[in-house]
């Protein structure tokens, strides 16, 4: 009877451990595939979304290939096939691995140390989703930081005034709470800029996009482009707020792609006006590996950082004890050549589905680019 028992058990764990590798194999090489559709086919709509989650492929190719690893100490019935599979996926994550590292470090400046003398501008940028800017975390982080520059998405700025006017407060906090002194607030009070500098000049581009049929009213697929020139006392700066229409659907990453080519122009006519340092943040709603992302900077002559030299999660979905899984780094900033990046980290939850991204940095002396 014992041995009646015993013998499937016997059979069972082998069994099983084989499917386990065989499913380490064969899932390695899937998300392998697609995290390598992200360079393969940048302009189609699923390879580019890809982008997002390339460094929940790297995990998971990794895990699998282990698993897949184990698998060729056992004895399988079609152990050729086996050892095939587990070969093409060991390629494909080496070739995800060298992929996604070109693309992190391609365009990528390198942190610098502080000149004696000279100023550090720090630039914050958060998407609040629609959330209170007198809200109690989001007003002790701005207390902490004490930002020269602070630049807002989905500020909903008409309900922000309904706010502060029934708190019979100063509108938008100004000077309160780590809040610089001046604003400037685009055509569709979606982006809000906020600066310790006097604003000379500012501009605000709406780039219309088109409005699926199924969408939510909340959604406004026209999204706009706020650009000033800040007084900076030793030079102006030049600052552009963007973001475009995140890409959950064909017609929203169509928008999306829309907005790029726009903001490609405003870049280029900003940089054609006068060689004062550009600084472009907000929140992209690009992965730092997205082909489009790469090609704005590179045809512009732009470079960006990242915490610790490697993106972090900015969007988080569900809740931020989960950020490192479920979330992507899609909050991003853009220097133009002669900008010295000092220092770039991420804030903590203040309330939003985004984490606050924190640039230090150091312009060009006049005369100096």
């Amino acid at each position: 009877m014992l041995s009646f028992v015993t013998r499937p058990l016997r059979q069972f764990f082998p069994t099983f451990a084989s499917l386990v590798c065989w499913c380490g194999s064969l899932g390695a090489l899937t998300f392998c595939i697609l995290g390598l559709s992200a360079f393969a086919a940048p302009d189609y709509w699923f390879a580019d979304n890809m982008s997002f989650f390339l460094r929940q492929f790297l995990v998971a190719g990794l895990l699998g290939c282990l698993a897949g690893t184990l698998g060729l100490l056992m004895l399988h019935r079609l152990r050729l096939i086996y050892r095939t599979v587990w070969i093409l996926a060991v390629v494909s994550f080496l070739s995800l691995v060298g992929l996604t590292a070109a693309r992190t470090l391609e365009n990528t400046a390198r942190i610098e140390t502080r000149a004696a003398g000279e100023k550090v501008i720090k630039v914050i940028s958060i998407n609040t989703e629609r959330m209170f800017l007198g809200d109690k975390r989001l007003t002790a982080f701005m207390e902490r930081q004490q930002p020269d520059i602070l630049v807002i998405q989905e500020a909903l700025w008409w309900l922000q005034e309904r706010r502060w006017e029934r708190l019979e407060r100063p509108i938008g906090g100004l000077g309160e709470n780590g809040y610089p002194d001046h604003v400037e607030v685009g055509a569709s009070g979606s982006l809000v800029i906020y600066s310790n500098f006097p604003i000379r000049l500012e501009n605000s581009t709406i780039v219309l996009g088109e409005l699926h049929d199924t969408a939510s009213v909340i959604h406004d697929p026209d999204r706009e482009l706020l650009q000033v020139s800040l007084d900076t006392g030793a030079r102006d700066l030049k600052l552009l707020a963007v973001h475009p229409d995140s890409p959950r659907s064909l017609v929203r990453w169509q928008n999306k792609r829309r907005y790029f080519d726009e903001a490609d122009n405003v870049i280029q006519e900003l940089q054609q006006s006068s060689d004062d340092p550009l600084v472009v943040i907000g929140d992209w709603n690009s992965a730092p590996w997205s082909a489009r992302f790469q090609q704005t900077l590179s045809q512009n002559g732009l470079k960006t950082a990242y915490p610790g030299g490697w993106p972090r999660t900015t969007r988080f979905f569900f809740d931020y004890r989960l950020h490192w899984i479920l979330g992507s780094p899609v909050d991003q900033f853009a220097v133009s050549e002669g900008v010295k990046v000092l220092n770039v980290s991420t804030g903590p939850d203040i309330g939003s589905d985004h984490l606050p991204l924190i640039v230090e940095l150091e312009l060009p002396s006049p005369g100096n680019n």
